[in-house]
């Protein structure tokens, strides 16, 4: 990844207002990987979805940055030094219409350290580290139209098994969809755009 372009394309400055946003995520990414988590199957909200490490914002967390921080220690029990920021993408919306500021990063130790050490809090059962190329391959990108509160495509991609790394098996197929999908899409028509 070209991180002087993402740079680029991102927002380095948090620009909205306190009502206008819920919470963070985390889009962590290296070189090679982004990593995204399998949400137990026992949470009340997205289980069992594919997503990124996040959650709403606690009282005086003045920016997302510091939101996803404290998230990404939380969940993985991981410290925070071991990010770098990179940026903001744009705002998604979630279906239970949460504003919710997708918050790049980069990933400062290895991925089978990261893999290694990482634990759950809980709220996921797996964490998994996806290859970029995978991601950015079109062709493993799929959509239907969807309509309600807003019309416009739903964003499908698999996560076939044996294409991600994990630290334990990679046996089981997977559904990248909603919110987290778009903030991936989001991300490459960005990078991709001329």
């Amino acid at each position: 990844m070209d991180y002087y372009r993402i740079k680029k394309i991102l927002q380095n400055e948090h620009t909205l207002g306190e009502n206008e946003w819920k919470g963070a995520v985390l889009f962590l990414c290296n070189d090679e990987h982004v990593f995204l988590i399998k949400r137990s199957e026992k949470m009340p909200t997205h289980g069992g979805q594919m997503a990124f490490v996040g959650g709403h914002r606690q009282p005086g967390e003045e920016n997302p940055w510091i939101v996803s921080q404290r998230e990404f220690e939380e969940e993985t029990s991981v410290s925070p030094k071991h990010l770098e920021f990179l940026g903001y993408l744009p705002v998604v919306m979630t279906t239970r219409l949460n504003s919710i500021v997708p918050v790049m990063a980069k990933l400062l130790i290895s991925t089978d350290d990261f893999l290694k050490i990482a634990k759950s809090n809980g709220e996921w059962d797996q964490i998994l580290a996806y290859p970029w190329t995978a991601l950015m391959a079109e062709q493993n990108w799929d959509f239907a139209w969807r309509s309600g509160y807003s019309q416009g495509p739903l964003l499908f991609h698999p996560i076939r098994p044996h294409s991600y790394l994990h630290s334990e098996s990679s046996e089981k197929s997977h559904l990248l969809w909603g919110a987290t999908a778009s903030m991936v899409w989001d991300f490459l028509r960005l990078y991709f755009k001329p």
